[in-house]
């Protein structure tokens, strides 16, 4: 007969999972990063728009109109529904803990009615099964709290995993093309930084809450990390391959004008590939955090705390100085010296 498993303690749990964190900085850190991110969109918009009005004037106009659009849309839209979304809160002390599985609760139960709502008001919703939702439902109705984990486990452990791999590879897809055929440092620069900060936006709308902050850090650090990258690898890829195809190609004495278009093909295909596995990482890396995070949350709400209830203490602490505070009232017991 197997030994029913003991629950972690609080103390088990505090010395595998918290880490001390300023929290403060890591927020300065997040929109810094966040904002590193925009100034990089609006400085290539910003060079597209100018080499367009050089071209022609009216075209110039109608591209900072565009650009407006795409800033707002794409850059400005995305980051504040990552911000306004919640997060399970992990990273907890004493005084913390009972507030942190107050506030993870209230937020499984928001992501299960997310779930209820999307399925039976979007025709042919496919993100989540079912018949998996209509027992969330059941369990929402009876306040099963214990049913809820269990099938929001189940629905991120099978249809969510599912439908996250084809959002990762759709927009990792659509970047490795785009920035294959661009032809423009500034354009493969500006839709990288676009394309993944969106793919972020898709996942945390599919998982129903985002990462932490010091998770959500580190993921606008490799946005911003990879479209820089995107320029570096745009310029050096058509060097490196331009420059060993023309040696081969003055080596055999074949025309130039081959030579050039061998260079721009092959050094495109290297820079949408490249792209594109960096959109992946970026994509795999915000999947993990979030089951990560998901995971450590409901290992918090089993762990075993102290059996004195805090708040019915203080409540019972407060009545009697109260009770005694009042004329003729009890006097409280001191011990005599």
């Amino acid at each position: 007969m197997e030994e029913k498993k003991e629950k972690m303690t609080f103390e088990e749990y505090k010395a595998k999972y918290t880490k001390p964190e300023n929290k403060k900085l890591i927020r300065a850190a997040m929109f810094i990063l966040a904002g590193g991110i925009g100034i990089v969109l609006f400085t290539c918009l910003f060079l597209i728009c100018l080499r367009l009005y050089e071209i022609n004037e009216y075209a110039g106009y109608v591209a900072i109109g565009v650009s407006v659009l795409i800033f707002i849309l794409f850059y400005i839209v995305p980051l504040i529904r990552i911000s306004k979304t919640k997060y399970f809160i992990t990273n907890v002390n004493d005084r913390t803990v009972r507030n942190a599985q107050k506030h993870n609760k209230k937020l499984r139960e928001e992501i299960a009615d997310k779930m209820i709502d999307y399925n039976s008001k979007v025709e042919g919703a496919t993100w989540y099964n079912e018949k998996l939702v209509g027992k969330l439902a059941i369990a929402r109705v009876n306040k099963n709290d214990k049913e809820v984990k269990m099938l929001l486990t189940e629905i991120y452990d099978s249809d969510v995993k599912k439908e996250s791999r084809r959002i990762i590879r759709d927009h990792a897809l659509k970047i490795g093309l785009v920035t294959t055929f661009s032809q423009s440092h500034v354009v493969d620069t500006a839709f990288v930084a676009v394309y993944e900060l969106n793919l972020i936006k898709d996942l945390v709308f599919l998982y129903g809450f985002r990462p932490s902050d010091a998770k959500l850090m580190k993921i606008y650090l490799a946005v911003l990390s990879n479209s820089l990258m995107s320029y570096g690898i745009s310029a050096s890829s058509s060097n490196f391959v331009g420059g060993i195809v023309n040696g081969i190609s003055n080596a055999v004495g074949k025309i130039s004008a081959l030579s050039s278009a061998i260079s721009t093909v092959v050094g495109s295909t290297i820079q949408g590939v490249v792209n594109s596995t960096l959109s992946i990482i970026i994509g795999l890396q915000t999947r993990k955090y979030l089951l990560s995070e998901y995971h450590l949350q409901d290992i918090l709400d089993e762990i075993e705390l102290d059996d004195v209830d805090e708040d019915a203490l203080i409540n019972e602490v407060k009545a009697e100085i109260i009770k005694s505070a009042k004329p003729g009232g009890k006097k409280l017991k001191t011990e005599a010296a």
